[in-house]
């Protein structure tokens, strides 16, 4: 498993594409639509931040700031049923969205959001 990126939730997604390229200098990467939501990916060539609005500011802690880690994986099949061994709890189990990539949300014992993302080749 390696970190691939970091998902924050903004109110203003312009002005927070515009504080991470023109003010730090990341660079903007890639714009995926998913259900009619856009999902704007800044990064260094080595890890992303994935900036998307909030959907509910204020009412709840992941819609706000970190919504979630992402981790790249190799067979995320594999990692899944260890994880339900393991009575881990899925928000979404895997899925595939799009031709290229299976994904899965889970959380840690915390409640934090972790996105588990299988490249597929």
């Amino acid at each position: 498993m390696r970190i691939h990126h970091v998902g924050i939730c903004v109110t203003d997604v312009e002005k927070a594409l515009d504080f991470y390229t023109r003010v730090l200098g990341f660079k903007q990467e890639e714009t995926i639509n998913i259900g009619g939501v856009n999902y704007y990916f800044v990064g260094d060539g080595n890890i992303s931040i994935e900036i998307e609005a909030s959907h509910n500011p204020g009412s709840n802690p992941h819609d706000n700031g970190i919504g979630h880690i992402a981790l790249a994986v190799d067979d995320l099949e594999a990692i899944a049923e260890k994880l339900r061994q393991e009575n881990v709890n899925f928000l979404l189990p895997p899925s595939q969205f799009r031709p290229d990539r299976k994904i899965a949300f889970i959380e840690d014992p915390h409640g934090i959001r972790l996105q588990l993302i299988q490249f597929l080749e």
